[in-house]
């Protein structure tokens, strides 16, 4: 009777921790629950509409200067009374990820997410929130430096005899075999070869750098992206493409610069050619130039 009792009694203590022990569990599991249930909801906005979750996603729009509708997160967006401007970089080897993605509630039982975008555009439509179009402020093309820098230069040919740096690009009319190159646009620059064809005659050709080496594998880039747009900053190598020496020859011919939002104009040029025997036209380096050039950027690179 006595050892009877013993063991009932001893099943029951151990039924009882069981217990605790189940509650315990099941209130972990609802405290659980009930935190990341508040975490969701706090920090996304979404609802479950036949087993597929909708989060609410934010946007601006915006119109640049070209007319353009560019997309920009809240956050990337400070709106004034009558004024705004957007800012963000991007890694242009990683794909933009979606800044909710990692907000939405996870679950076997939901089949899809779908997310449900609201745009509000800043300064465009009629629910416009500023009446403003963001330009940059583009310094002013000085006409008279640049003619005067461009009024005498190296006639050698097959060589680059001047270099330009500014916030315009340039273009050339009426120098057939002359040419204007971005510097930036290539690795290590461009240079001008004589290069002999099968026939064996000769020709100038004016490429990118013969240059062979090994882009790393670890090179990436980020880019900046604003509203008003950041600055577009030009070195540009101009190239007489020609065999032909210019020797103490003078030709009028015209300069077309253009900005970044591609307005443009024209300025006459008239150059005296010289045949420059200085050290300055020796090539150095690939992609290096110590000759003639004008800075815009940067008055002092130049002298």
């Amino acid at each position: 009777m006595g050892i009877g009792m013993g063991k009932a009694r001893k099943k029951w203590i151990v039924g009882l921790i069981l217990g605790f022990i189940a509650l315990g569990i099941v209130a972990c599991g609802v405290v659980f629950f009930e935190k990341k249930s508040k975490k969701i909801a706090k920090t996304t906005s979404y609802t479950i509409i036949d087993g597929t979750i909708h989060i609410n996603v934010q946007r601006y729009r915006a119109l640049n200067y070209n007319k353009d509708t560019t997309v920009w997160e809240l956050s990337d967006c400070k709106i004034e009374d009558s004024t705004f401007s957007c800012f963000r970089y991007d890694d242009k080897n990683v794909r933009r990820s979606n800044p909710y993605s990692r907000k939405s509630p996870k679950s076997s039982d939901y089949r899809d997410i779908v997310y449900d975008t609201t745009y509000t555009d800043i300064n465009f439509g009629k629910n416009a929130l500023v009446h403003y179009i963001p330009v940059a402020k583009i310094p002013e093309f000085d006409r008279k430096a640049v003619a005067k820098a461009l009024s005498k230069l190296p006639g050698a040919p097959c060589s680059q005899i001047f270099q330009f740096r500014s916030n315009y690009d340039l273009e050339v009319i009426g120098l057939p075999g002359f040419s204007w190159k971005n510097r930036d646009g290539v690795a290590f620059g461009y240079e001008a070869y004589i290069d002999s064809e099968k026939s064996g005659q000769k020709k100038c050709s004016v490429q990118s750098a013969r240059v062979e080496y090994t882009p790393s594998n670890h090179h990436f880039q980020i880019i900046k992206k604003s509203l008003p747009e950041q600055l577009k900053d030009y070195t540009l190598q101009f190239f007489n493409g020609t065999l032909q020496t210019f020797r103490d020859t003078t030709i009028s011919w015209k300069l077309v610069y253009e900005d970044q939002y591609r307005r443009k104009d024209t300025l006459d040029i008239t150059t005296k050619f010289e045949v420059d025997e200085s050290s300055s036209l020796k090539k150095g380096f690939p992609g290096s130039y110590d000759g003639r050039c004008y800075d815009a950027v940067d008055s002092t690179s130049c002298k």
